[in-house]
C-alpha cells in the first residue's frame, strides 16, 4: 500500500469507520486527540474513536504536507466537521505525529488550537475573540 500511515488513518475517520481506523493501531497504541483525550490499547482507543465519530454526520481530512523521518510520520493537515446538529466547521488546523511499528500504530498524536470537543459549541450565545470565548453581554 502506497499510501502512509497518516493518509489511511484520516482516509477511515473521513469514511467513519472505527474498524478501519482501529484495525490501523497495534494493541498497545496510543492516541491523544485535538481535544487533549487520551486513550491506550485497543479497547480505549476504539472507546475514543467511537465517541468522536459518532458526533459527526461527515468529515473531510486535507492533507497540506506530510513527511517521514524513520518511523515516525509528520502531517499538516486541515480538518473539516459537519456535526450531526449541522453545526458545520471548516478548514480547521491540525498536527498529526504518527509512530508505525510492526504491528501498526504506536502512538498517534493530533494537535489544533487548544479545541474543546466537536460538540461543546456555543450558537448565538457569544463569540470567540482573539481565541478566547467571550459571553453575551
Amino acid at each position: 500500500m502506497s499510501s502512509s500511515p497518516i493518509e489511511q488513518l484520516l482516509a477511515s475517520f473521513d469514511s467513519l469507520d472505527v474498524e478501519a481506523a482501529l484495525a490501523l493501531f497495534a494493541p498497545d497504541g496510543r492516541l491523544l486527540t485535538v481535544d487533549g483525550r487520551r486513550a491506550e490499547g485497543t479497547d480505549q482507543i476504539k472507546q475514543l474513536i467511537e465517541s468522536f465519530l459518532s458526533q459527526l454526520r461527515s468529515t473531510t481530512h486535507r492533507i497540506t504536507s506530510l513527511w517521514q523521518e524513520a518511523d515516525v510520520w509528520i502531517a499538516e493537515c486541515e480538518g473539516s466537521y459537519e456535526l450531526k446538529d449541522d453545526l458545520l466547521i471548516r478548514d480547521l488546523p491540525r498536527a498529526v505525529i504518527a509512530r508505525f511499528g510492526s504491528d501498526g500504530l504506536t502512538d498517534v498524536r493530533v494537535y489544533g488550537a487548544h479545541e474543546r470537543e466537536l460538540s461543546e459549541h456555543h450558537i448565538d450565545t457569544g463569540m470567540w475573540v482573539g481565541g478566547r470565548w467571550v459571553p453575551p453581554l
